[in-house]
């Protein structure tokens, strides 16, 4: 009998040698503390990590040691550790600012477990910790990078918006000087006089078109676009539309065709929700080859929201290039997209709108030569003036 209680005795103490040995020179900090926060073992590691001999730590509060009474965001970290021996369950995983020997602070992700006597009453809590005071200091420097880009965009909106302005005035100047050269407010112009005339006013346009989306995208950045909302009729909307584009799709030999419901009316900015209508159905048509079809359904979805979709038998959208069709200043890079001019903004500027209004814009295409469907959905009524986009 003696002989059997010594062999389990002497498996018993070779056991407490390995997981002591597994305890001391583990890779992290293992400690355990009292309910008081008095500190009851500290191992190898947490005393070559924290600058404390045994012998100088074990009975010491862990704050004014290796905790100190406040981080330097000025949390109260006395607080903490009294929270933690009423609340151990809420510190399973904890993270903290610690504090070396010398006084250099470091951050710790901790990993604490109760210790319960047979009263279920917690007596000591055991803590593991690592080192993450690198990664604390690489996210401090990705938020202050992210901060800077943000306010580097704010300014740059704001750049932008101010320059539209300055600029809008004399163009629209040189936009109504050529019409009154054309309309021969100041006498007759022979055909080469008109025709320049025509390029001017036609070049006058294209660059207002083109500062007033960039004036609407500035605003949208600075979060100071607002929906100016009033009762119209979808279907009528849909028809002006067409009828503006009709030319330029006879032009090209594409069949125009829409499928519209009856008294589909909505609450909405009707010239956000035209120039959306505007951009999808123009970039079909000018992605269509000849003889092509493009063609616009709008349906309601249910009492609440409405879809409309514009569908072409175009070119398509090839995978490589679906994450450009919704950025900024970008355009795919086709034969089609080299033809014809463009700022690359009509589709994100789109998108921006239709999420002003709480509703979604999408596409679908099954690549080259297939034809593309852009999609878009949106509330029938407003319950805001404004929504943030994506």
């Amino acid at each position: 009998m003696k002989f059997l209680f010594a062999q389990e005795h002497k498996k018993l103490q070779k056991r407490i040698e390995q997981y002591h040995d597994i305890v001391e020179y583990a890779n992290s900090i293992i400690l355990r503390m009292d309910v008081n926060g008095n500190i009851t073992f500290f191992n190898n590691f947490a005393q070559k990590f924290f600058g404390y001999t045994q012998q100088e730590i074990i009975g010491k509060n862990v704050i004014g040691t290796i905790v100190p009474p406040k981080d330097t965001s000025g949390k109260d970290l006395q607080e903490m550790i009294e929270d933690i021996m009423h609340h151990p369950e809420k510190y399973i995983n904890n993270e903290n600012e610690n504090i070396l020997r010398n006084g250099t602070s470091v951050w710790i992700a901790w990993t604490n477990r109760p210790i319960l006597d047979h009263r279920n009453q917690l007596i000591e809590v055991v803590c593991i910790g690592n080192d993450i005071t690198k990664l604390k200091e690489a996210e401090k420097e990705i938020l202050a990078a992210k901060e800077a880009a943000e306010s580097a965009n704010k300014a740059k909106s704001a750049f932008l918006a101010n320059m539209s302005h300055e600029l809008r005035t004399p163009l629209n100047a040189a936009i109504g000087f050529s019409e009154g050269l054309l309309n021969d407010v100041v006498g007759p112009l022979n055909e080469k006089q008109k025709e320049y005339a025509a390029y001017i006013l036609e070049s006058a346009q294209y660059l207002l078109a083109l500062i007033n989306d960039i004036l609407d995208l500035s605003k949208i950045e600075a979060g100071k676009m607002e929906l100016e909302l009033s009762d119209f009729d979808l279907k009528k909307l849909l028809e002006r539309c067409l009828a503006l584009l009709s030319e330029k799709a006879g032009k090209q030999k594409i069949t125009l065709s829409s499928n519209v419901g009856e008294n589909i009316l909505i609450t909405a900015d009707e010239r956000k929700i035209k120039q959306v209508i505007y951009n999808m159905l123009s970039n079909a048509i000018k992605f269509t080859p000849c003889g092509g079809k493009v063609g616009i359904d709008a349906t309601k979805i249910n009492a609440q929201e409405i879809r409309v979709c514009v569908w072409d038998t175009g070119i398509g959208i090839e995978q490589k290039d679906t994450s450009k069709v919704f950025a900024e200043f970008e355009q795919i890079d086709n034969e089609y997209s080299r033809k014809y001019a463009g700022t690359g903004l009509g589709m994100p500027l789109s998108k921006k709108f239709i999420e002003l209004h709480g509703g979604k814009l999408w596409f679908e295409s099954q690549g080259k030569n297939k034809g593309t469907r852009f999609y878009f959905s949106l509330p029938c009524a407003q319950t805001k003036i404004s929504v943030t986009p994506k």
